[in-house]
């Protein structure tokens, strides 16, 4: 019979089958235990208690590992390793540190999840910061040194004070409230470290309790570690979609602005961040300018600088985050906002910043500020906790590459339809434009209205001045151009040849049209141009025709306003007119939309029962309430 080693030395039967107990009739009770036996048979209730205990934590164990293997949400599964702990325990408070990516210049270790700790502490720079803000470094003290060993460690003393006092005040360590730390190990690597607070009856943690912290430990590093990896794949996989859905929408674009305003658009929605801008390297000035901006701006500042009414800052090479991520040509993140300068009138909690370089060449940088995120209502919101991820760079470099290409392309289009002395668009892109938007307005019953500009006696300008003189007031007049294009993005502008330029209105209705366009007049009759020690003036003649007033097709459209043009010209040039049933309106203050109210209803109307060909009334392409 297979026997067990007794606590008295002798053998002892694995059964009390077959054994003659020692019972003593001396004092005349029948049935009495022996003391030797007694011992016996307290010495295997004990041992019986004890492996029932070892039996039930490895069940734990086993439990535990099953139940967070089953979560995939990095949030949920720290929250369920701490209420393992702390229940197990009966610990007051909880934290899980792991080592993030926030940082890029040396490995940081910060709270991802907690139990009873304050929501906010006190930063060594006085500010007040969340407590995921919490962070301490790697390196090489022995504070570290029992990290790397794997083993669960007490850091109190048996008075409750600190026994890594240097690191604790260096690291504002007491923030954490700890009484045990257990380091989450995977495969060698430094994963992270769970703090464990004092128990609810202030005691300690035995010491015999720690190898089976460490094993429930080593389970939820495991799941702590593929979490992680999997979170990381699916915001991987997740960019890569972005990437090519983003390329898919910007491919076609040709125009340049509308090109950084699309890049731009997308960035600051994929990332969640709050403001963003793009900034073009200037080859010429050797700055960094800034182009478009999008985000949480009021509309009418974002659209004025888009549209290049608001000048804003230039940066050199260099200068500020924009400037050194240009000079260096590498990504920038500054995830601390105490290490950040706070300039504006809005706290900066992070900013990246990424190069946009094609081949060699710097182009320009991407830069984003502060995160978002959704509340209950559904609209974006300051996220302070939100900081900038190595993702979040590898997304925005791969916007950047994308941004490189397409601009490159945009800028070869553009220099191909853009007339090289004024800045404007060329006849070519005119011709183009002219039948597209011509086309919208009859199809849709929108009004376009197309003005033909020309300088007043040119050629004499040219012959008295000389051609460089002639360039000069092209340039000038030019650059009045484009401002009306910064009024309404829509607006676009062209020379058309020579001392012609000619403007297209979508959307823009005669009397609104002619009040834009006088103004222009005016601008041009103020200008002065100082030219090789001479001022030189000019003054503009200016024909319009706008789309729905009557039938006609693009050609006669173009024409109408031109023959409205050298109407202008034969009597007395410097003005302004409009085509108006074959009437060639001048400007007036006021009343104007009255006047051509009259002129049109002055016209015979079709009589019923006319072919389909017929023309329609005027009131049937645009009822004149709208020509306000």
């Amino acid at each position: 019979m297979p026997v067990l080693p007794s606590p008295m030395g002798s053998v002892a039967p694995a059964s009390g089958m077959g054994r003659q107990l020692n019972v003593s009739t001396a004092d005349g009770i029948e049935g009495a235990i022996s003391p030797r036996v007694q011992q016996e048979l307290d010495y295997f209730k004990k041992k019986a208690i004890e492996q029932d205990i070892e039996i039930f934590e490895m069940r734990a164990l086993l439990q535990s590992g099953k139940g967070l293997s089953n979560i995939l949400n990095l949030r949920q599964l720290l929250e369920t390793f701490m209420a393992v702990v702390r229940e197990k325990y009966s610990a007051v408070n909880t934290a899980v540190l792991l080592k993030d990516d926030l940082e890029n210049t040396q490995d940081f270790y910060r709270v991802k999840a907690y139990h009873g700790l304050d929501e906010r502490f006190l930063h060594p720079s006085g500010l007040e910061e969340s407590i995921y803000m919490f962070k301490f470094p790697k390196n090489n003290g022995l504070l570290w040194q029992l990290i790397h060993q794997g083993n669960v460690f007490s850091v109190r003393d048996m008075q409750f004070g600190p026994r890594f006092r240097h690191a604790w005040q260096q690291w504002n360590l007491e923030v954490l409230k700890s009484d045990v730390w257990c380091p989450l190990i995977k495969s060698g690597e430094i994963l992270g470290v769970l703090s464990i607070g004092p128990r609810e009856d202030g005691s300690q943690i035995p010491e015999s309790e720690y190898a089976f912290i460490q094993e429930l430990a080593s389970i939820a590093s495991t799941n702590i570690d593929s979490t992680l990896k999997y979170e990381k794949n699916e915001r991987i996989l997740k960019n890569i979609q972005t990437l090519y859905d983003i390329n898919q929408q910007i491919a076609n674009v040709n125009d340049f602005k509308r090109l950084c305003i699309e890049t731009l658009n997308r960035a600051v929605d994929v990332l969640m961040t709050q403001k963003g801008n793009l900034m073009i390297y200037n080859k010429i000035t050797k700055k960094l300018e800034i182009r478009v901006v999008w985000g949480n701006i009021p509309t009418d500042v974002r659209d004025d600088i888009n549209n290049g009414v608001t000048e804003t800052k230039s940066f050199d090479i260099g200068e500020g985050v924009a400037g050194t991520c240009a000079k260096t040509r590498k990504p920038i993140r500054l995830n601390d906002r105490t290490q950040i300068p706070q300039v504006g009138q809005h706290t900066v909690y992070c900013i990246a910043s990424v190069p946009i370089l094609y081949g060699n060449e710097l182009e320009g940088v991407i830069n984003m500020t502060n995160k978002v995120t959704i509340d209950e209502n559904g609209n974006k919101v300051l996220d302070a906790l939100g900081r900038f991820t190595d993702e979040d760079i590898s997304l925005l470099l791969g916007l950047a590459d994308q941004a490189a290409v397409n601009l490159n392309k945009a800028r070869l289009y553009s220099q191909s339809i853009t007339d090289r002395m004024t800045g404007l668009y060329n006849s070519r892109y005119f011709e183009q434009m002219l039948f597209d938007l011509y086309t919208d307005s009859i199809v849709n019953k929108k009004p376009l209205t197309i003005a033909i500009l020309d300088i007043d006696h040119f050629k004499k300008l040219n012959d008295t001045y000389g051609h460089s003189a002639g360039d000069a007031m092209l340039k000038h007049v030019g650059s009045l151009i484009q401002e009306i294009t910064r009024v309404n993005s829509d607006f676009m502008a062209f020379r058309y040849g020579g001392e012609e330029f000619c403007i297209l209105l979508p959307n823009t209705e005669p009397a609104q049209a002619m009040e834009l366009l006088e103004g222009l007049r005016a601008q041009v009759e103020a200008l002065r141009v100082n030219h090789m020690e001479t001022e030189l003036k000019a003054t503009v003649s200016i024909g319009l025709a706008t789309s729905h007033l009557e039938p006609s097709d693009c050609k006669e459209f173009f024409e109408r306003a031109d023959e409205t043009l050298y109407a202008c010209k034969h009597n007395g040039r410097n003005q302004i007119r409009h085509y108006a049933c074959g009437s060639k309106i001048p400007f007036q203050s006021e009343g104007l939309s009255q006047k051509i109210r009259d002129i049109y209803n002055a016209q015979p109307k079709p009589e019923p029962g006319l072919d389909e060909g017929t023309s329609p009334t005027v009131e049937q392409l645009h009822p004149f309430e709208d020509l306000n």
